[in-house]
């Protein structure tokens, strides 16, 4: 008996845990979401497009769900929502857009606020540009830019970070990862990670990363391995070319709204201090905080500033 009551403690907090997966449907695309906390909505998007909602975004939960119900979204082809078709006609900007109204249309929200990280700062500013009377605030976290005319700055930033070394070893694994399709390489994260392949891509992904960061000393292997793991990197190429192909611009819009906004960046930010600039400038009523030595991972480099700036904002909004 006191084996079987032992059993079940540890069992009741992993049902739990798995009781607050929700799910909602656009179209034949099943979606998926978590709930935290008691309050006025707060949805929360992963960066990506790709990533897992994961460990920086339960730090964030953590921090608000006294203040908030927080609204984890599992966004088209990431985390719990990954295992969907990954094309054009799935992965489109406007698609993100409605799942977040449908969500908001199935939870019965009448406004939400809206917080996003890097492409989930996109979304935020895209639904508020969208769907303007249903949003309360945003809060945007080294947020991508609201326009195509930004969208490469980064890429050339990140060029200009690198050695020499670093160029050269991306050029020659980009020759060999080049003949794969999007789905081919994602299907690396299935194989032996010992195997040369793998190693390879490992290398090639992390050059990628090392850019984003002040001090790359602060990326983790742990955080590395999770992000290699669980990051759908399909979607980014679709979406990069929808950016600058429909030449996407949301500035005109934002221009138009009086959204209480928060904007949070690192100086060292690789997307430069041209796009964040470009947000405060369209989003008359934000306020820009600035965190010294810190690149585009706030999270890695910078928690305790990031978490002071966050926290000091949500009680004076509180008032």
């Amino acid at each position: 008996m006191k084996e079987k009551f032992l059993l079940l403690l540890l069992i009741l907090p992993l049902t739990i845990i798995g009781q607050e997966l929700k799910s909602f449907s656009n179209g034949p695309l099943e979606l998926f979401y978590e709930e935290f906390g008691k309050g006025p909505a707060l949805y929360i998007l992963s960066g990506g497009p790709g990533e897992a909602p994961n460990r920086p975004y339960r730090q964030i939960i953590d921090s608000l769900k006294s203040f908030y119900t927080c609204v984890l979204l599992h966004q088209r082809g990431s985390g719990k929502s990954r295992n969907i078709p990954i094309n054009v006609k799935t992965i489109a900007i406007k698609n993100y857009l409605i799942d977040i109204e449908l969500l908001r249309k199935k939870r019965g929200d009448k406004v939400i606020s809206l917080l996003g990280m890097s492409w989930g700062g996109l979304l935020a500013m895209g639904y508020a540009a969208e769907y303007p009377a249903s949003v309360l605030q945003l809060f945007l976290v080294c947020s991508a830019p609201p326009s195509y005319k930004l969208w490469e700055v980064l890429f050339d930033n990140q060029f200009a970070r690198r050695s020499s070394a670093e160029i050269d070893s991306m050029n020659m694994l980009q020759k060999i990862f080049s003949v794969k399709t999007e789905r081919e390489l994602d299907s690396l994260k299935h194989f032996d990670p010992s195997s040369k392949e793998v190693l390879a891509y490992k290398a090639f992904m992390a050059i990628h990363v090392r850019a984003m960061y002040y001090d790359r000393y602060k990326i983790r292997y742990e955080h590395f391995e999770e992000l290699f793991n669980e990051f759908n990197f399909q979607p980014i190429p679709i979406i990069d070319k929808e950016v600058m192909e429909t030449r996407w611009d949301i500035t005109e819009k934002l221009k138009k709204l009086n959204t209480p906004t928060l904007i949070i960046y690192g100086r060292q930010d690789d997307q430069g201090e041209s796009c964040f600039y470009l947000q405060k400038e369209c989003l008359r009523n934000s306020e820009m905080a600035v965190i010294e030595k810190c690149g585009h991972e706030i999270l890695d480099e910078q928690p305790e500033e990031f978490f002071r700036i966050l926290m000091n904002y949500v009680r004076k909004r509180k008032k």
